[in-house]
């Protein structure tokens, strides 16, 4: 396994293969270089046999911030198979988290929204700091969602109520009561937990648990969850190749000002 990685930081003891994301300056958010890492090292413990969980934490302030918007703002796409191409390998870097034989934890601290919130609903099981704050901005810049998960989640009145808003400042306590988390522990507990949870399934027989899961995620597919995503994640496509009014706008003064000029026109308006 790479022990050079620049933007996360990998163990594995115990049966538990850790892998923490490692971009605290911009919250965590997904580059290119972050994304490959991550499937690199998601892909090896998922074939090390020695590993029987996975935990995905974050460095710093916040699990993550979700996709780079400065990187995507670099790619300037404009056309839907522009669009199309960077939305699918995004949605199967969320979804592998779902996909992955082993079981997988995401343990959650501060801000956990857009993508971030994403990922962390692509994990089994998340348990949250109560100083964490979920939520899915992402209408509110007129852009759209990759994986739509949420209303998988907590149904479809509270998922509405969560996207239809932007809200993204969802605390713990909230996402427990409604099932967007597993578990609230205190404030800078979230990883210590997230690892005991780790080790009570790597006592379990491995296959058993794998099996287990894939009848879990199986059921969900019954269901129509897989179809559904998908058809979401075209309507992202629609969305980011569109480029309605509000999105214009943030892109302008994200051109002119600076991403975090652009993120506070967004914000100011919903004060």
């Amino acid at each position: 396994m790479h022990s050079d990685y620049t933007t996360i930081r990998i163990s594995a003891a115990d049966g538990i293969g850790h892998i923490m994301l490692d971009r605290p300056r911009a919250l965590n958010a997904f580059n290119a270089a972050l994304m490959a890492e991550v499937t690199t090292a998601l892909r090896a413990f998922e074939t090390d046999r020695s590993v029987r969980a996975v935990v995905l934490s974050g460095e710093g302030r916040a699990f993550s911030a979700g996709f780079d918007l400065k990187e995507a703002a670099l790619n300037n796409y404009t056309t839907a198979a522009e669009w199309r191409g960077a939305i699918e390998a995004d949605f199967d870097f969320i979804m592998q988290f779902w996909e992955c034989r082993k079981p997988t934890i995401a343990a959650v601290h501060g801000f956990c929204v857009g993508g971030g919130l994403e990922l962390a609903m692509a994990c089994d099981l998340v348990i949250a700091g109560e100083d964490a704050l979920f939520g899915q901005p992402e209408v509110r810049f007129g852009s759209g969602i990759v994986a739509m998960l949420v209303p998988w989640m907590v149904g479809p009145k509270l998922a509405k109520d969560i996207l239809l808003s932007g809200n993204d400042r969802i605390p713990a306590s909230r996402a427990a009561e409604i099932g967007l988390i597993t578990e609230k522990v205190a404030a800078g507990s979230h990883l210590e937990r997230a690892m005991e949870k780790a080790r009570e399934i790597a006592q379990a027989a491995p296959l058993s648990v794998e099996l287990t899961k894939r009848a879990i995620n199986r059921g969900f597919d019954i269901r129509g969850m897989r179809s559904a995503l998908l058809a979401a994640a075209e309507t992202e496509v629609l969305i980011e190749a569109s480029a309605g009014e509000e999105r214009r706008e943030f892109n302008r003064i994200r051109g002119e000002e600076g991403l975090k000029e652009a993120i506070a026109w967004r914000d100011a308006r919903y004060r």
